[in-house]
């Protein structure tokens, strides 16, 4: 699985109520991959992939966000809007929010953000809905 196929996938598991629009901005760098909307609200996500974890709990996971998708999410977190990064693995999904997306991340640490797909599509439904 690749980042694309694993958005393809989280879209077609949300109920067609939840507006998405996978954001491809070729002018704007930094801009989140996806936008989901419903009536309770807008929520934010840039998508990442990691083949696999490090083999060492101490490891750091390198999200891969650029300094432009750091700035971008943490601009619009001051701005009091729904954003995160969803990191896909085979495990399930790493959630980061509350600028979490900045704090040194590794294997020892992921348990507290990291949910079901089942969970994460719950989580976008209950952002938006």
């Amino acid at each position: 699985m690749n980042e694309h196929s694993f958005i393809r996938a989280i879209h077609k598991s949300l109920p067609a109520e939840v507006y998405r629009w996978k954001i491809h901005d070729t002018f704007t760098g930094g801009v989140p991959d996806t936008l989901y909307a419903g009536p309770s609200g807008i929520l934010f996500i840039e998508y990442k992939w990691l083949k696999s974890l490090p083999k060492r709990e101490s490891t750091p996971i390198n999200l891969g966000l650029s300094q432009l998708q750091i700035n971008w999410l943490d601009k619009f977190h001051s701005y009091n809007q729904n954003v995160a990064v969803a990191v896909g693995y085979s495990g399930g999904v790493l959630l980061f929010t509350n600028k979490d997306w900045t704090k040194d991340i590794n294997v020892a640490n992921i348990q507290k953000y990291s949910l079901s797909r089942k969970d994460y599509i719950s989580f976008i439904i209950n952002t938006t809905q």
